[in-house]
């Protein structure tokens, strides 16, 4: 009688957990901010994990200089968390504010990225020239950011028509984002 009761907590116990473990997965989907986001297109297969698309977005490669931020790349180090602060502009959302102080965000919705490393962002011939000749650092202005919204599995044989729609035109990727964590929805046109 003991054995079957410890076996029956056992098995009520493992199926509470997995049951965790997917709702927390769909508590994005189903509460989540619904946002749009142009995507760019990386690399559409894969032999082991079956038909996808990887997608990249503008905030992947993220030009310090052109968006409100608190960030010293000099200070960030290989898996830091960055919270991208996200407004509607237009009919996708963009990037208005980086930063590791979440208590800036304030209710606003972000996406929570994971700092991959830095480069110099797009300087022009004459800057390269100038630090060069002073024999100076290019200054690290640009972060390249893992996300969690950059690959959707997509049904067998879908992978290369879904990339050449996003080469041929405008794809989005509708994208629930809840407390910072992100899923694709759906790649819209």
């Amino acid at each position: 009688m003991k054995k079957t009761s410890l076996l029956i907590i056992i098995i009520v116990i493992q199926i509470a957990l997995l049951s965790a473990m997917v709702l927390n997965s769909y508590a994005v989907i189903l509460w989540g901010e619904k946002v749009l986001l142009k995507v760019e297109p990386v690399d559409p297969r894969s032999l082991f994990q079956g038909d996808y698309v990887r997608l990249g977005y503008s905030f992947s490669n993220l030009d310090l200089t052109k968006i409100q931020h608190d960030l010293d790349p000099q200070k960030i180090e290989y898996q830091d968390k960055i919270y991208l602060v996200l407004q509607e502009k237009g009919r996708t959302w963009e990037v208005v504010l980086a930063t590791k102080d979440k208590a800036k965000i304030n209710g606003q919705v972000y996406i929570e990225g994971k700092m991959l490393y830095t480069s110099p962002g797009d300087l022009s011939e004459e800057q390269w020239k100038e630090i060069k000749e002073k024999g100076l650092e290019p200054p690290a202005n640009t972060l390249h950011l893992k996300l969690p919204i950059e690959q959707y599995y997509l049904p067998e044989g879908k992978g290369l028509e879904i990339e050449e729609q996003i080469k041929e035109g405008e794809i989005y990727a509708q994208v629930a984002i809840y407390k910072g964590k992100a899923r694709i929805v759906d790649l819209v046109r």
